[in-house]
């Protein structure tokens, strides 16, 4: 009785720490799968030498991209939209450094300017994603 006893005290101290702890994860990995949209776009526009616009929404904690074949910034019916994802709902988008929360990788995979996504989860753990104007790499802090 003490054995099971020890070991419900033990299960029930852990369970804050294992919340935190998916969480956590949970932030990793959206964090990563948004990093990994931007580099698809930014593969996209080199390897099909167009412009691809990368957007994400703030209040609906989205994002999405576009393949702009005629390079006006607007989607047409013609042009190619990717899913749109949405982060884990303990996981949304901080803030941003950009002039807007479009960004237009070129055939080349530049951008015009440089900046960084925000994410945090309820734990206020928080990850940076950062895109580098003129070459658009692309790293997570």
């Amino acid at each position: 009785m003490v054995v099971v006893l020890i070991i419900g005290l033990l299960a029930i101290l852990s369970m804050p720490a294992l919340g935190r702890f998916i969480q956590n994860q949970r932030l990793n990995g959206d964090t990563e799968q948004f990093a990994v949209a931007l580099r698809s776009a930014r593969s996209s526009a080199v390897m099909k030498n167009i412009d691809v616009v990368f957007s994400f929404d703030v209040g609906q904690n989205t994002y999405s991209y576009f393949e702009d074949l005629n390079r006006d910034g607007i989607r047409s019916s013609d042009e190619y939209l990717s899913a749109t994802y949405s982060l884990s709902p303990n996981v949304s988008i901080l803030a941003h450094t950009f002039s807007s929360t479009r960004l237009t990788f070129g055939s080349k995979g530049n951008t015009r300017e440089s900046g960084t996504i925000t994410l945090i989860n309820t734990n206020n753990k928080n990850k940076d994603i950062r895109i580098f104007g003129g070459t658009g790499n692309i790293t997570v802090d």
